[in-house]
């Protein structure tokens, strides 16, 4: 009587981020109702009358009958009241009782639940009576009003009443279906098994649309696709089928006629809309990013379309064009009108070296000294001088940063003075320098006290007292003194030598002593080594080289960013001694040990807001399914309402686009050229791990799927018939299908198990190689 539930057909999906065990059911020992124990005591061979009487124990077996409470419910798939394309999506509900689908039976008096009485069917709107729109109206009954219904015509459950779980006033909510509609969207009595499994979830780590959870559960899957050409709203509703045999058999045998109403104990529901993507969803964005409507390979690189030209010039020209720049209008200092080529921070191929901005005799502090005048054309490349030119503009829009890169410089000018002194008067003995360089933290407050002006204001309060009795105010300076530590020094022109050379010694001991300032400087300068506060014109100058449905790879131009850090840097500097400390310990030079990206994508196109979550993940050296090692992705924003920039740590070989991985579903794939189909996976380990270019059927052709799906009501072939047991029938040749490619899957018949690993619909996905570098050979000089 306490029997353990029986899984059959165990299977297992694995994942790095979960593992589940997919089970056909769990039967139960005894079904919910009401029970008689009779006992007897026997002798063999003695007749022993009435002396032992008989033992009699009722007893009740309850389960949910005619409502769920909410705690049974652990989620819906789709999500209630969301729209999208779910054409290929099989809606499902999952219980938190495993037991639950065969606590009871379809027939009334059955003493085995092989088969559930659960089913979750899927109306379109215009289809129920009671709810026309499919917005999840029930209709409110009691358990009698349903149950001893008389009306002729009205097709409902057959439950004794010794057998109901409920008062018969209870209220219940009920679904009204037109004997038709049932007809064609109920499952057929032998399919019902295989739409309802058993789902074990183990101990890992939580997925994403349903988020998943250690325990076991039962899954209730229906049997209908939205329809693929037409928007339209949907219902779904979750119900009892207990003693409702005779109903399916009705279905099953067709013979509901055309007035006739079936009607359901509908113990959960919830609507969403269903409308075809126009884009053909994330497979047809994507093929349409990599290739054109005629099948040919789009250029994948951050450039606009090359034009003919013959001759020199537009050789030259070309080189230009397919190097990633473009020719902007540009007026001379003279006043003449000309045009400049201008390339921002993303290329076609890695950007040649300039000159160190760390090297005292190399430094940029203004844009002419990066202008490149390309003289055998006698034109202008602008790209680093408007680099410049823009970060010093970025810079001071910005207030907090110039206040911040000015707090540094004032602190960096005074501790570099004081430290210099203290060299200066150590001399020549490396000992003594050394003490003079040690850092001193009472001594630092002091001349941090002087260079801020806080000592200065102190001693004027001081003075400011009045004398107390016997006191005399201390006599006040008067006259014009040099800054504290300068004049007072010995050798001062040595001193001067020391700031501007900055031997490392004192580079060493000033870095030391600047070591815990605010570095809020420095992080807004390497933000712009990761494209922030930049505008997206200085990104992408010409709208062509990044039209609408594109998808652009390319290099980060390291010298770019160090100009354009460079000229928001250059605000801070107001003498030869800012720009020495500048360049070897200021904000910009601790910015540029900072990570800086060295590639990236820019997609521009209907599968960023159709994909808002959409993963964007290189890998060095080959795919992922190939031993490619993932590269870190330091920066994944979107820049408006279809363009996605990605950055990247190192330069991919190859990019992984997938969608966004909403949770656990079920559903049917689609063939090149929409066609239904399914993507076969494994059942023997690695169990659900897809087989590479295996499909049912072997080949889609023009209709795939379509020929084990029945009508709809509307006519459309949208309802999976899976006809068990049947040769020819869709279990059979799937099962066959899968042995063909050597999977044999659990013992026994291809069950609810194994068609549930072959309906798991997980996120797509699509490599996409990088492209050759433009290999041009131009360069910026």
């Amino acid at each position: 009587m306490s029997a353990e539930p029986t899984p059959t057909g165990a299977a297992v999906r694995r994942d790095p981020q979960f593992t589940l065990e997919f089970r056909d059911n769990l039967q139960t020992a005894v079904l919910a109702g009401s029970y008689e124990i009779t006992a007897r005591q026997v002798l063999e061979g003695i007749d022993t009358g009435d002396f032992f009487p008989v033992q009699k124990q009722r007893f009740e077996v309850h389960a949910p009958q005619f409502t769920l409470e909410p705690g049974l419910l652990h989620a819906v798939n789709p999500l209630p009241d969301t729209d999208a394309d779910y054409a290929t999506t099989l809606a499902h509900v999952t219980l938190t009782d495993p037991l639950l689908p065969w606590r009871r039976h379809i027939a009334p008096t059955a003493r085995e639940a092989r088969e559930p009485w659960l089913a979750l069917l899927v109306f379109a709107a215009g289809e129920l009576p009671e709810d026309p729109n499919a917005s999840g109206l029930t209709r409110p009954d009691t358990v009698a009003d349903l149950l001893d219904d008389a009306t002729p015509g009205i097709w409902h459950a057959k439950i004794a009443a010794g057998q109901r779980d409920a008062d018969p006033g209870a209220p219940i909510a009920t679904v009204t279906i037109p004997g038709q509609v049932f007809t064609a969207v109920a499952p057929r009595t032998s399919e019902l098994r295989h739409l309802i499994h058993v789902r074990h979830v183990r101990p890992d780590t939580g997925l994403r649309a349903e988020q998943l959870a250690e325990g076991d559960y039962s899954v209730v899957v229906a049997n209908r696709l939205p329809d693929h050409s037409e928007a339209s709203g949907y219902v779904a509703h979750l119900v009892s089928l207990e003693g409702c045999a005779h109903i399916l058999t009705a279905a099953d045998t067709r013979t509901l006629g055309p007035g006739e109403l079936v009607r359901l104990v509908s113990l959960h529901t919830w609507a969403f809309a269903s409308a075809p993507d126009e884009h053909g969803g994330f497979p047809g964005l994507v093929r349409n990013l990599l290739f054109t409507p005629e099948g040919a390979e789009r250029d994948l690189l951050l450039r606009i379309p090359t034009p003919e030209g013959a001759g020199a010039p537009a050789a030259a020209a070309r080189a230009r064009l397919q190097g990633g720049w473009v020719p902007l209008d540009f007026r001379l200092e003279t006043g003449e009108q000309s045009f400049a080529w201008y390339r921002g921070p993303l290329v076609c191929d890695p950007a040649q070296d300039l000159p160190d901005p760390a090297d005292p005799a190399k430094g940029w502090t203004s844009a002419a000294e990066l202008m490149v005048y390309l003289e055998q054309w006698g034109v202008f490349d602008a790209s680093y001088a408007a680099a410049w030119t823009l970060g010093r503009a970025l810079g001071l829009a910005d207030a907090d940063f110039s206040a911040s890169l000015a707090g540094w410089h004032a602190r960096a000018r005074s501790r570099a003075a004081a430290l210099a002194q203290r060299l200066a008067a150590a001399g020549q003995d490396p000992v003594r320098a050394a003490q003079a360089l040690a850092p001193r933290a009472q001594g630092r407050r002091l001349e941090t006290l002087a260079s801020d002006g806080s000592a200065a204001r102190l001693w004027a309060t001081a003075g400011a007292l009045p004398a107390t009795a016997g006191e005399t105010a201390p006599a006040r300076r008067t006259g014009t003194h040099p800054a504290p530590g300068l004049l007072a020094a010995p050798g001062a022109s040595h001193i001067t030598r020391l700031l501007h050379q900055l031997p490392p010694q004192l580079a060493n001991a000033l870095r030391e002593e600047l070591g815990d300032t605010d570095d809020s400087a420095a992080q807004w300068l390497a933000s712009l080594a990761h494209l922030h506060h930049l505008s997206f014109a200085h990104l992408v100058p010409d709208e062509r080289a990044l039209p609408p449905e594109s998808l652009r790879f390319f290099y980060l131009d390291p010298e770019w960013i160090a100009a354009v850090q460079a000229g928001a840097a250059s605000i801070g500097v107001t003498s030869s001694l800012d720009t020495t400390l500048a360049r070897t310990l200021g904000p910009a030079a601790r910015a540029r040990a900072a990570a800086t990206p060295a590639a990236g994508v820019l997609i521009r196109s209907a599968l960023v807001p159709h994909c808002p979550g959409l993963l964007v993940r290189p890998y060095l050296g080959g795919p992922p399914d190939s031993g490619g090692v993932p590269i870190a992705v330091l920066r994944q924003d979107t820049l408006g309402p279809d363009t996605l920039l990605c950055l990247f740590e190192k330069v991919p070989d190859h990019v992984e686009l997938a969608e966004p991985p909403e949770g656990l579903s079920f559903g049917i794939d689609l063939a090149p050229g929409n066609v239904p189909a399914l993507n076969l996976r494994r059942l023997d380990p690695p169990i659900a791990q897809q087989i590479p270019d295996a499909t049912f059927p072997q080949t889609p052709g023009a209709t795939g799927l379509t020929p084990h799906l029945r009508a709809d009501p509307a006519g459309r072939a949208r309802i999976l018939d899976l006809r068990p047991g049947e040769a020819g029938g869709l279990l059979d040749l799937l099962a066959a299908r899968l042995a063909a490619e050597g999977q044999s899957g659990p013992a026994g018949e291809f069950g609810p198990a194994g068609l549930a690993i072959q309906l798991v619909n997980t996120p797509r996905r699509q490599i996409v190689r990088r492209p050759a570098s433009a290999h041009t050979g131009v360069s910026a000089s």
